[in-house]
């Protein structure tokens, strides 16, 4: 499998008023004032992607940026954050104290159980903890989707520089 640090430069997380935020793939473009154009820039830097990727942007000054919100069927605003709070030391530790007769939220299968522990410590998710998330997000996919990711995630950076 390839490893997870050829994919630390992918993914921006910073901490605000407490709550953990993220953005992969983000690209800074030039257009500030029209999101049409910003909106054309953004699928200029997309046009060699091969996987299906779904991508939003921002009009802003001084520069605009855009980043995905999917990338081959996979959500990255779910998916990241639930591999995050699964990697929470005291996650770790009531999921493998999971007792489907006995538990807080009444769960009779681990899945559930999951959901609802995502859904317990996902607003409280700081910015080091989505980008661990990340990492483990991307070193669950397997080699062939991994070598697709970054392939595809350099290629958006590459061309969103393209002058």
């Amino acid at each position: 499998m390839t490893g997870h640090k050829k994919f630390d430069e992918f993914i921006t997380a910073w901490d605000s008023d407490g709550t953990g935020y993220f953005k992969v793939a983000r690209i800074f473009l030039d257009e500030t004032r029209d999101a049409k154009k910003l909106e054309a820039a953004a699928k200029k830097a997309a046009r060699d992607i091969e996987a299906e990727v779904m991508y939003a942007w921002d009009l802003n000054k001084p520069k605009s940026d855009a980043w995905w919100l999917g990338w081959g069927g996979y959500d990255l605003e779910e998916d990241i954050p639930f591999f995050a709070a699964m990697a929470k030391p005291e996650v770790k530790d009531k999921i493998q104290a999971f007792d489907p007769k006995d538990n807080e939220f009444e769960c009779s299968t681990l899945e559930e159980y999951k959901e609802m522990l995502f859904n317990a410590y996902d607003e409280e998710l700081t910015a080091a903890e989505l980008i661990l998330g990340f990492k483990d997000w991307v070193q669950s996919l397997d080699g062939q989707a991994q070598n697709a990711l970054l392939k595809d995630l350099k290629s958006w950076l590459k061309n969103a520089n393209e002058k």
